[in-house]
């Protein structure tokens, strides 16, 4: 496992993270050593309506490894669950998109990330985001309530993945939809321990997984139509490459005395 390579458990793996992610919060314009900010977010294809519309300081602490927009519509009314919300400009996004009717919930572990997630949604004039300080597989919500869940660069960086995607399954309503980037782990990672290339979990490097175990546990977590889009160009190591996933509940029907567990097709 990645915690035994890394010679750290759970505590000090999240330690390490609320670190470099408060750091990211307090001082963008510091060289991380990947990208980062808005020509990074123009680059991965996010449209020039939200580069414009959204104030600068919202893209500042923005490290999207993806476009999750671009995996499906987000539709007028919806409600809206940003896992690892980060300074929250996905969220301010889904925001736009969802309108005044919608709803978009934030949630991000580090508490700086938070704060300026909060603000980020302020300065945008956004009153439908609503941000929590919460561990992922611990989400403050009730069963079904979601439309759509996005992430970006987030879901890596935990140390319980089949949790976390069966606590979004949870929460989403049936039919509901998950589509996210995240950074996945290339043919060269194995190699990583011996040529002692940048190794830290906090870096999405550590806690990747290849893309088809991702999908792989998508389906045990209880969706259906799970699957890799497609990469992007973002690395955040030599052995880590970004990629796009898409995702949908199943939806459980009954039909003549049987329960019959149905994929769902997007209109």
């Amino acid at each position: 496992m990645s915690e035994l390579q890394d010679g750290l458990g759970t505590g000090a793996i999240c330690a390490q993270i609320r670190s470099l992610y408060t750091e990211l919060a307090l001082h963008p314009d510091k060289d991380f050593g990947w990208g980062k900010g808005k020509e990074n977010a123009r680059r991965l294809g996010y449209h020039a309506a939200w580069l414009d519309r959204l104030p600068e300081s919202v893209w500042e602490s923005a490290c999207a490894v993806g476009n999750p927009f671009g995996l499906g519509p987000i539709r007028a009314g919806e409600t809206v669950l940003d896992l690892g919300c980060g300074a929250g400009a996905d969220a301010c996004i889904a925001a736009l998109l969802v309108g005044s009717q919608g709803r978009v919930v934030g949630v991000d572990a580090t508490p700086a990330m938070v704060e300026k997630a909060r603000w980020s949604a302020q300065l945008a004039g956004l009153a439908n985001v609503e941000v929590h300080q919460v561990d992922m597989v611990r989400l403050p919500l009730p069963d079904a309530c979601i439309d759509v869940v996005i992430s970006n660069a987030a879901i890596n960086l935990a140390t319980d993945k089949t949790s976390v995607f069966q606590e979004v399954c949870r929460v989403l309503r049936p039919g509901g939809r998950l589509q996210f980037a995240d950074m996945v782990r290339g043919e060269a990672c194995c190699a990583t321990a011996q040529t002692g290339a940048k190794t830290s979990w906090a870096d999405c490097v550590s806690g990747t997984l290849p893309a088809e175990q991702v999908v792989a546990m998508l389906h045990d977590a209880g969706f259906r139509e799970a699957a890799l889009v497609g990469y992007t160009d973002y690395q955040t190591s030599p052995t880590t490459i970004g990629a796009t996933f898409r995702a949908v509940k199943y939806i459980r029907r009954i039909t003549s005395g049987r329960a019959k567990e149905l994929g769902s097709v997007q209109s």
